[in-house]
């Protein structure tokens, strides 16, 4: 109810729990129209995304399920097996996957809204936040693409609330083995998780030397959280050796062979990126270039609009036994202009992602030294260690500019990540020396949700 101080302003405030009660209808509403933008993209064969035809068939078929020559291992695919002898061969099953989903990444996303909202003070820059992950086009599109990128932000979602569980009580077994069970969960969900196992290792170790364990607990925590992973991860590269696969050879180029992107791509931006404010679509083969482009502006490009064209018009009929990819969808023309104001008011963010990520990991690092570790923190640090482990190796890997391993989905939980330090940089930092800059940017939110709406529909 409103509270009115009776002799001093008629200025009327709402109590903390109307507050609640707005904020949580906020998350609702944003979060619902993107659900409902992603289910009908998934009737119109939003479902069809990088490599489908490859997913669909270990979805498909038992024996290629545990196949460790493939790019991604096996649990997402066993999972999905049993949905498809649920449902039979027909197309409801790719629909119903993609639906399912959507509405596991959308409770997700609910959860980590809650698990950030007391690390902000203004409620209002963190209902921005809310506002703007919900519709940002790489989280909506990957959310609702059959593939594993879609189990990202769930599991790393989970992983954030183990991880704040186990900090809080770090001689707890229980918490410690709850951790381990869940990062054993996602690096055998997806192969990028393993990113945790260095992270995790380092602040195990330098809490040790502070004297949080003795010898013996030490050894017992670093069992309960690291053994399980530490092994599964293992296996997998052993597995995948032994059938040449992709974790062992296929991603990596041959001795002699030059990279299509280096680290001068990776870290410097390009007279070229000026053109990727114009749209490209991927497969017209406008971006695919050799060093034509940066790894910024690329990666900003896949942020902001949808190259791929994964939610536009499917060109054929979808059925469950035809070919179908994602070079068949076509966009139409008067969406271009909405996917050009989307890169360039997203341009906004990605710089406040750029100063604001620096800025939470030193804030991070020091709250690690002085074992005031936060949730905030929690969430930086291991999304730097996933996004450093897909990021670093590229200028190794072959064609890593042609097979697109700039695109953004493969960072999607640490760019959860860079938007909460831009968040939090605003929060903490700008607020105090411009206290309306809260509103501002939530305006700006509104009209960038605005635009990615119109490109997603």
């Amino acid at each position: 109810m409103p509270i009115v101080v009776p002799g001093k302003s008629t200025k009327i405030e709402q109590s903390p729990k109307a507050q609640l009660s707005s904020s949580r209808l906020l998350w609702g509403s944003a979060l619902g129209i993107a659900l409902l933008l992603s289910v009908l993209a998934a009737f119109r064969g939003g479902y069809v995304g990088p490599d489908y035809n490859t997913h669909l068939g270990r979805l498909l078929e038992w024996q290629k399920i545990f196949d460790f020559s493939a790019t991604n291992p096996p649990t997402y695919f066993l999972l999905g097996h049993g949905l498809f002898r649920l449902i039979g061969s027909n197309n409801a099953f790719p629909i119903t996957l993609s639906v399912v989903q959507t509405l596991i990444n959308t409770v997700a996303m609910w959860w980590f809204f809650l698990y950030t909202e007391n690390r902000f003070k203004s409620p209002i820059v963190h209902a921005t936040l809310v506002l703007f992950l919900s519709f940002l086009p790489v989280r909506v599109i990957h959310a609702t693409v059959i593939g594993t990128d879609s189990t990202t932000i769930p599991l790393f979602v989970l992983l954030l609330f183990l991880l704040d569980r186990f900090f809080r009580d770090k001689t707890s077994s229980k918490n410690a083995t709850f951790l381990g069970l869940g990062l054993a969960l996602a690096i055998f969900t997806k192969y990028s998780f393993m990113a945790f196992l260095p992270a995790l290792a380092a602040i195990l170790v330098y809490l040790f030397a502070k004297g949080i364990w003795d010898l013996r607990k030490f050894v017992g925590i670093c069992i309960l959280t690291l053994a399980l992973p530490s092994s599964l991860a293992f296996y997998s590269f052993w597995a995948s050796s032994r059938v040449h696969g992709y974790n062992t050879e296929k991603h990596w180029l041959t001795k002699g062979m030059p990279p299509d992107m280096n680290y001068r791509d990776l870290f410097l931006l390009k007279a070229e990126d000026a053109k990727l404010f114009q749209a490209p679509e991927y497969f017209k083969r406008e971006i695919l270039a050799a060093h034509k482009h940066s790894y910024l502006g690329l990666s900003h490009l896949g942020v902001f609009s949808d190259p791929m064209n994964l939610f536009q018009d499917l060109s054929v009929p979808q059925h469950l036994g035809s070919v179908l990819i994602p070079d068949q969808k076509t966009r139409r023309a008067w969406k271009t202009p909405f996917m050009i104001a989307s890169i360039s008011l997203g341009t906004i963010w990605t710089f406040l992602a750029l100063v604001g990520t620096p800025w939470a990991a030193v804030r991070a690092l020091r709250n690690v030294v002085t074992s005031k570790l936060g949730r905030e923190d929690i969430v930086i640090l291991f999304g730097i260690a996933y996004f450093l482990l897909m990021f670093l190796p590229i200028p190794f890997v072959y064609a890593g500019a042609m097979f697109g391993y700039w695109t953004p989905r493969l960072i999607l939980p640490a760019l959860l990540s860079f938007f909460l330090a831009a968040f939090l940089l605003i929060d903490r930092e700008i607020i105090e020396r411009w206290n309306k800059i809260a509103f501002v940017v939530f305006v700006l939110a509104i009209v960038q949700c605005a635009i990615e709406a119109v490109v997603l529909v």
